[in-house]
């Protein structure tokens, strides 16, 4: 099997993105959110951090979907939780307790591996698997995103996971005595941009 891609690259890159020194970064504009479900409205969380640190693989970073299987060899993904914005006070204070903010600042992914389909359409698919780390739990994850080539060099990388809280041992927010009801389960969506440094 081919190595897998770091999943975390995917990023498109967002204000207040970093990554380390690696010959390749996220770039501005990109997108990591939390769609989830409740008993009065559905709901959209945004992270407006997240740092990235990528280690090249045998291909040396090379950012074309012909090179993608020895693209990364390792990739290390890390939001601060008291930096997921669900645009309403609220639902945040709600959120950051459920998520223990104060014992656990930061929500971390670890790819472990990646595997790259046949190209077609000019996209090409990838099965990213690695280590979820929420609330101080950490458990493993497998998930599907698709790359395709952007300009100016860059390759974007766009997927989505669907994750229930209670995996992670997080308790869904109950919210206004009682009478909303955050669902169990939320999509984990990502769209994100690479380039060479």
């Amino acid at each position: 099997m081919k190595r897998l891609v770091p999943i975390l690259m995917m990023s498109l890159a967002w204000p207040g993105m970093a990554a380390a020194q690696s010959g390749v970064e996220l770039q501005p504009g990109g997108e990591l959110a939390i769609d989830g479900t409740s008993t009065v409205r559905d709901f959209t969380c945004k992270a407006k951090v997240v740092e990235a640190r990528f280690t090249p693989g045998e291909a040396g970073g090379a950012l074309v979907l012909e090179q993608l299987a020895g693209a990364l060899r390792e990739v290390q993904l890390e939001v601060p939780t008291g930096k997921l914005d669900c645009a309403n006070g609220t639902m945040n204070e709600h959120m950051y307790g459920a998520l223990q903010l104060t014992q656990h600042p930061t929500i971390r992914f670890r790819m472990s591996g990646y595997e790259v389909g046949a190209a077609k359409d000019g996209q090409v698919p990838l099965r990213i698997r690695g280590e979820l780390t929420m609330a101080g739990v950490t458990r493993p994850i497998d998930m599907v995103a698709r790359a395709t080539s952007a300009p100016e060099g860059k390759l974007r990388v766009q997927g989505r996971y669907l994750l229930r809280m209670t995996d992670w041992s997080v308790r869904p927010p109950t919210l206004m005595l009682g009478t909303m009801k955050v669902g169990d389960s939320v999509v984990v969506r990502f769209d994100f941009a690479l380039a060479r440094k």
